[in-house]
């Protein structure tokens, strides 16, 4: 995307390159390989040997942490599969923004994080990234089924959570009507109460966060030149240590293979999104700022 960053943020976070902070592992049970299990990729290094390290931030519906440390969501059956494809158990790691990139440069316990990381220039400089796997679009929610820009012009007030790729472009087009939030938990809470005719936030939040609201409407945001993100959403990734290039070919490679035989998109929709979020397998990582 031509948009800068200014801050390090995915579609739900904030990175903070600090705060690392000591962590569990635990591994999936189910996830055991078959002793005759051909790998995708042969002599692959991960942080543990046999397994494939997952950290897992609590940013659902695309990642969780479950009891028994277990996780899920989005990003977690897509690392499953991956771990599949490559003969790999899943050891899964609690983490958070602040400390996920930390733990995959410096300390080296995890071999990718998860929770719809955005492929920003900032971030690039400490890690490198997975192929890219679907896009976390910008999307609008109220009651009347608002799906443009336009729309939101003709409304009262609209709101925003603060740090995303189209706040700023948003300012710019709505003025005093944008008001922006910490969280999506305020947003909600505001566009329920009727204090916003309409919330502008990352689809994949609003699909969750919205799924026992009937009375209200997602839809993924028509593109206006106006707003670049709605024109190009942001791509996410697997964030992968930048001294393990044989791990991210083989991702890449894994991921690329996904796009085009069709199980990434069945694992997009058996997750409640539409399939019209997948990458193309054609289409190269694009490096936001």
């Amino acid at each position: 995307m031509n948009k800068k960053l200014t801050t390090l943020t995915s579609g739900t976070a904030i990175l903070a390159l600090a705060g690392i902070a000591l962590v569990g592992c635990s591994s999936d049970s189910g996830s055991s390989q078959n002793k005759d299990c051909t790998p995708a990729h042969s002599g692959l290094s991960t942080a543990a040997e046999g397994k494939l390290t997952v950290g897992v931030t609590d940013t659902p519906p695309f990642s969780a942490n479950a009891a028994g440390g277990a996780a899920t969501g989005l990003d977690i059956d897509i690392a499953k599969k991956l771990a599949e494809m490559e003969c790999l158990d899943v050891a899964y790691t609690q983490a958070t923004y602040a400390n996920s990139i930390p733990m995959i440069s410096q300390q080296k316990t995890i071999d990718i994080t998860t929770g719809a990381w955005y492929p920003t220039a900032e971030r690039n400089k400490v890690v490198d990234f997975s192929g890219p796997m679907y896009t976390d679009s910008m999307s609008i929610v109220s009651k009347d089924g608002v799906s443009t820009v336009a729309g939101l012009e003709s409304l009262d007030a609209v709101g925003t959570v603060d740090g995303y790729l189209w706040t700023e472009d948003l300012k710019s087009v709505l003025g005093d009507k944008l008001q922006t939030y910490p969280s999506s938990v305020e947003l909600q809470q505001d566009l329920l109460n009727g204090r916003v005719g309409a919330a502008v936030d990352s689809y994949g939040v609003q699909v969750s966060e919205y799924k026992d609201q009937t009375d209200y409407t997602v839809k993924i945001a028509e593109p206006d030149n106006r707003v670049v993100a709605s024109v190009e959403p942001a791509q996410t990734v697997f964030p992968i240590s930048k001294e393990n290039s044989g791990l991210k070919e083989a991702l890449d490679a894994d991921l690329k293979k996904m796009r085009e035989d069709g199980s990434l998109a069945e694992l997009v929709k058996s997750n409640g999104f539409d399939e019209s979020i997948v990458v193309p397998a054609e289409t190269d990582l694009k490096i936001i700022g």
